[in-house]
């Protein structure tokens, strides 16, 4: 992964995990479901979009690797793309 995507990617987890200890709280003080629901909700587009950028990533090195190292690049993507689901 490329420097600054790293940052990115450790950047947007980090935002995740201050929202994901404010929804803790908000289930600890009994908030609204729905207000919790949304908010777990923006969690998941989070790190989903952290998920899409470390994958661009990946596919990234894959195109700039030697050739000789694309089989194994690639098998990781696959595995990971298989975990995914």
């Amino acid at each position: 992964m490329a420097a600054m995507t790293h940052s990115d990617v450790r950047e947007r987890l980090v935002q995740a995990k201050g929202h994901l200890d404010g929804i803790i709280k908000m289930v600890d003080d009994r908030k609204d479901d729905t207000l919790v629901l949304r908010q777990i909700l923006a969690v998941h587009a989070s790190l989903e979009k952290a998920t899409v950028m470390v994958m661009e990533g990946m596919l990234e090195n894959f195109m700039e690797a030697p050739k000789a190292r694309r089989k194994e690049l690639l098998l990781q993507i696959r595995e990971s793309l298989r975990d995914l689901t």
